[in-house]
Protein backbone atom coordinates (compact mmCIF):
# COMPACT_ATOMS: atom_id res chain seq x y z
CA UNK A 1 0.00 0.00 0.00
CA UNK A 2 1.80 3.52 -1.05
CA UNK A 3 3.03 5.48 2.02
CA UNK A 4 5.49 7.82 0.88
CA UNK A 5 5.70 11.14 -0.45
CA UNK A 6 7.47 11.24 -3.43
CA UNK A 7 10.34 13.10 -4.14
CA UNK A 8 11.75 16.06 -6.48
CA UNK A 9 12.23 13.95 -9.06
CA UNK A 10 8.35 13.15 -9.71
CA UNK A 11 6.94 14.01 -12.88
CA UNK A 12 4.12 16.36 -11.53
CA UNK A 13 0.54 15.99 -12.41
CA UNK A 14 -0.69 19.28 -12.09
CA UNK A 15 -4.70 18.11 -12.18
CA UNK A 16 -4.33 15.78 -8.96
CA UNK A 17 -1.92 18.55 -6.94
CA UNK A 18 -4.99 18.76 -4.81
CA UNK A 19 -4.53 14.96 -3.04
CA UNK A 20 -1.33 14.31 -1.33
CA UNK A 21 1.14 12.25 -3.40
CA UNK A 22 2.10 8.78 -2.45
CA UNK A 23 4.72 5.95 -3.54
CA UNK A 24 4.25 2.84 -4.29
CA UNK A 25 7.83 0.75 -4.09
CA UNK A 26 6.40 -1.96 -6.11
CA UNK A 27 5.37 0.53 -9.12
CA UNK A 28 7.34 4.12 -8.96
CA UNK A 29 6.13 4.86 -12.79
CA UNK A 30 2.69 5.30 -11.77
CA UNK A 31 1.31 7.94 -9.90
CA UNK A 32 -0.19 7.24 -7.07
CA UNK A 33 -2.91 9.87 -4.67
CA UNK A 34 -4.58 9.65 -1.59
CA UNK A 35 -7.81 12.22 -1.26
CA UNK A 36 -9.00 13.80 1.93
CA UNK A 37 -11.04 10.40 2.58
CA UNK A 38 -8.08 7.94 2.46
CA UNK A 39 -9.32 6.80 -1.36
CA UNK A 40 -6.11 6.02 -3.16
CA UNK A 41 -6.06 6.14 -6.64
CA UNK A 42 -3.11 5.39 -9.45
CA UNK A 43 -2.87 7.19 -12.49
CA UNK A 44 -1.03 5.39 -15.61
CA UNK A 45 0.56 7.61 -18.15
CA UNK A 46 -1.55 6.06 -21.17
CA UNK A 47 -4.78 7.48 -19.09
CA UNK A 48 -2.81 10.83 -18.06
CA UNK A 49 -1.92 11.28 -22.03
CA UNK A 50 -5.65 10.22 -22.83
CA UNK A 51 -6.66 13.01 -20.47
CA UNK A 52 -4.28 15.49 -21.79
CA UNK A 53 -6.01 14.86 -25.34
CA UNK A 54 -9.37 15.48 -24.01
CA UNK A 55 -7.99 18.82 -22.25
CA UNK A 56 -6.55 19.66 -25.60
CA UNK A 57 -9.93 18.84 -27.93
CA UNK A 58 -12.68 19.77 -25.05
CA UNK A 59 -11.22 22.00 -23.04
CA UNK A 60 -14.33 23.66 -22.34
CA UNK A 61 -15.62 20.51 -20.64
CA UNK A 62 -12.57 19.35 -19.21
CA UNK A 63 -13.30 20.26 -15.13
CA UNK A 64 -16.13 18.05 -15.58
CA UNK A 65 -14.02 14.91 -16.68
CA UNK A 66 -11.58 15.75 -13.47
CA UNK A 67 -15.20 16.19 -11.28
CA UNK A 68 -15.89 12.86 -12.66
CA UNK A 69 -12.38 11.61 -11.96
CA UNK A 70 -13.15 12.18 -8.64
CA UNK A 71 -16.57 11.52 -7.70
CA UNK A 72 -15.19 8.03 -9.33
CA UNK A 73 -12.62 7.82 -6.63
CA UNK A 74 -15.01 8.73 -3.94
CA UNK A 75 -17.75 5.65 -5.43
CA UNK A 76 -14.88 3.15 -5.62
CA UNK A 77 -12.09 4.05 -2.67
CA UNK A 78 -9.93 2.07 -4.93
CA UNK A 79 -9.46 2.95 -8.53
CA UNK A 80 -6.56 2.42 -11.38
CA UNK A 81 -6.88 5.12 -14.24
CA UNK A 82 -5.58 2.82 -16.95
CA UNK A 83 -5.15 3.18 -21.14
CA UNK A 84 -6.26 -0.29 -21.11
CA UNK A 85 -7.98 -2.47 -18.68
CA UNK A 86 -7.04 -5.36 -20.17
CA UNK A 87 -2.68 -4.53 -20.55
CA UNK A 88 -2.37 -2.10 -16.83
CA UNK A 89 1.03 -1.27 -15.46
CA UNK A 90 -0.02 -2.65 -12.53
CA UNK A 91 -2.32 -4.56 -10.96
CA UNK A 92 -3.53 -4.31 -7.43
CA UNK A 93 -5.85 -6.15 -5.12
CA UNK A 94 -9.16 -4.64 -4.69
CA UNK A 95 -9.04 -2.32 -7.02
CA UNK A 96 -10.96 -1.42 -9.96
CA UNK A 97 -9.69 -0.34 -13.58
CA UNK A 98 -11.00 2.83 -15.32
CA UNK A 99 -10.02 3.92 -18.88
CA UNK A 100 -10.44 7.34 -20.26
CA UNK A 101 -13.68 6.26 -21.91
CA UNK A 102 -15.31 4.87 -18.66
CA UNK A 103 -14.89 9.28 -17.47
CA UNK A 104 -15.94 10.74 -20.38
CA UNK A 105 -18.70 8.41 -22.48
CA UNK A 106 -21.45 9.13 -19.32
CA UNK A 107 -20.49 12.35 -19.67
CA UNK A 108 -21.37 12.18 -23.90
CA UNK A 109 -18.12 14.06 -24.20
CA UNK A 110 -16.57 12.61 -27.53
CA UNK A 111 -13.26 13.07 -29.74
CA UNK A 112 -13.45 12.22 -32.98
CA UNK A 113 -10.44 9.88 -33.89
CA UNK A 114 -9.68 10.61 -37.60
CA UNK A 115 -6.47 7.93 -37.58
CA UNK A 116 -6.37 5.06 -39.31
CA UNK A 117 -4.81 3.17 -41.99
CA UNK A 118 -3.16 3.97 -44.78
CA UNK A 119 -5.32 3.55 -48.02
CA UNK A 120 -1.57 2.71 -49.71
CA UNK A 121 -1.20 -1.22 -49.30
CA UNK A 122 0.31 -4.08 -51.29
Amino acid sequence: MPVKIFGENYMEYVEFNKYQKLEDPKNKLVHAYQDEEGNVFYIEPGFYDGMKGFEEKRAERFAEILAAIDETVKKYHKVIFTADFENPWIEREGFIYREIHDITDPLRIFVEDKSRGSDYGD
